[in-house]
């Protein structure tokens, strides 16, 4: 395997290399566009937006220690990065690919209970605090496994010429029990179910509220009330986990055939485009949101074309109380807001013309009363 990656085509080199640096630099400059516009944007600061901001994070992680190593392979043929880089770049490598599953399904269930649970479940199990909790708590398993793993003589890292990286090894048979067991289940299976449940059921909710209303949507018989902003927004998340499931379930059942020995021998083009199917999964998430996440379009704009060097933050909203939460989450609130204080402005103009006439008049009749006052 090693060989045949040393002795590809100049054409084969350059198309493997370029897709990479394609895919690497796309992922950098879209996630970090992700993570700049939450911070200067306060209207994207919500709890759901944690997950969408952990998945940027996940994503840029990839984009920043694996990707670059693994076009330094395609481009000279070999690992010429050293033992060190090698530990670090396997670290990173599993890392990603464990923790982004896990990452989803949290995701996948915030948007369960937003859109199918009443609005107090939602502020108890998933408020800002606890979101964070959460994720950092995952983080920190996923993180810890792999190491205790590697340092307990369970798992040696190696340079995988197929994947054009470094990877796992298994050291014994009960070492690669346990490791699947706890992969396979915790890391792929168990987020992958909780996804397709809570989609399944977010998506029955989008359909039941479209029968009742399309314009608006209200909460009827104490159900909780869902906005257009809530809808829009699980569609971009429905994309993302499809666009997920897409490029990893592909790369899951690669890799179980290859580790179990299911098949004999698996073609280096065949590995490779498993590794491409990954870093693609890690690339195109800012772009779904772009694509039909309104408020992350705007801002990516803005950031783009540098329209605004300061954070974004919230107008106050001069409509009445009922209609706050429409106008805060409708795409057009800004130009609500716009046009009540242009109607407000205008209003004060006529009352200040009308003011100007009635002192007018009243110095034109002061200025007659002494004038025949004087003719007398």
């Amino acid at each position: 395997m090693e060989n045949e990656l040393s002795s590809r085509s100049l054409l084969v080199t350059v198309l493997e290399a370029s897709f990479l640096i394609v895919l690497n630099v796309a992922s950098l400059l879209g996630n970090t566009l992700v993570c700049i516009s939450v911070y200067r944007n306060t209207r994207l600061r919500t709890t759901t937006n944690v997950y969408i901001v952990a998945l940027a994070i996940s994503d840029l992680l990839s984009a920043i220690f694996v990707m670059p190593l693994a076009a330094g392979v395609l481009i000279s043929g070999r690992w010429p990065f050293g033992e060190a880089l090698c530990q670090m770049h396997a670290f990173f490598s599993l890392f990603v690919v464990y923790i982004s599953p896990v990452t989803m399904g949290f995701t996948a269930a915030n948007r369960y209970v937003r859109m199918c649970k009443s609005e107090q479940q939602y502020k108890r199990f998933f408020s800002k605090r606890k979101s964070r909790i959460a994720l950092a708590s995952a983080w920190a398993f996923v993180a810890s496994y792999i190491c205790i793993m590697r340092l307990a003589g369970l798992q040696g890292f190696y340079f995988h010429p197929g994947y054009a990286a470094c990877l796992n090894k298994h050291l014994n048979n009960s070492a690669r029990v346990i490791h699947y067991f706890v992969v396979i289940g915790l890391f792929f299976v168990l987020p992958l179910a909780i996804t397709i449940f809570s989609y399944r059921k977010v998506l029955k909710k989008i359909q039941e509220h479209n029968m009742v209303s399309v314009r608006t949507l209200q909460p009827q018989h104490g159900e909780t009330t869902v906005s257009r902003h809530e809808i829009r927004l699980s569609r971009s998340l429905f994309a993302v986990v499809f666009a997920f499931v897409l490029c990893w379930i592909p790369s899951w059942i690669i890799t179980i055939l290859i580790r179990f020995n299911i098949t004999s021998m698996m073609p280096r083009n065949v590995q490779l485009l498993c590794a491409f199917s990954v870093n693609l999964s890690n690339t195109i998430n800012p772009f779904i949101y772009a694509g039909m996440n309104p408020l992350f379009r705007r801002e990516f704009r803005r950031i783009i074309c540098w329209k605004s060097g300061k954070k974004t933050t919230l107008v106050q909203d001069p409509l009445p109380t009922q209609h706050k939460n429409q106008a805060r989450f409708s795409p057009r609130s800004e130009n609500v807001i716009t046009n009540q204080q242009a109607a407000e402005s205008a209003d004060f103009e006529c009352r200040q013309m009308s003011n100007d006439e009635n002192g007018q008049k009243k110095n034109e009749a002061l200025r007659g009363g002494y004038n025949n006052v004087d003719a007398e």
